[in-house]
């Protein structure tokens, strides 16, 4: 009888953590990506921007770059694919001077580095 009840609550334990909340996500979620408008020329600054903080936090580049400033927003073509290129310079960079954010056509993250490439 110790047995069945043991078995029965044990059972019954697993949905004490069940509820709302969990995300079935496989990868990041990209918050910047909200940023987009239907004009990405005008809104891919502050979305490069948005990544640029996202990086100063998770310690991926200097905090320094929370100054810096937008030079520019294009569209190149990488390998057949067309992407936005949003580079930003920032004079006290340690790793470099300018930093290249890459986003797709809809405004979601691609990379980020300081050659461009």
């Amino acid at each position: 009888m110790k047995t069945l009840f043991l078995i029965t609550s044990l059972l019954f334990a697993s949905a004490c953590f069940a509820g709302p909340g969990h995300g079935h996500s496989h990868g990041p979620v990209d918050t910047c990506k909200k940023l987009a408008t239907n004009d990405l020329k005008t809104s891919s600054k502050n979305i490069g921007m948005c990544h640029v903080s996202r990086l100063i936090k998770a310690g991926k580049i200097d905090p320094s770059w929370s100054g810096a400033s937008h030079v520019s927003s294009e569209t190149k073509t990488f390998k057949g694919n067309k992407e936005w290129v949003v580079t930003f310079n920032n004079e006290k960079g340690v790793k470099g001077k300018n930093l290249y954010v890459f986003l797709k056509l809809n405004g979601g993250f691609v990379a980020a580095n300081f050659t461009g490439k």
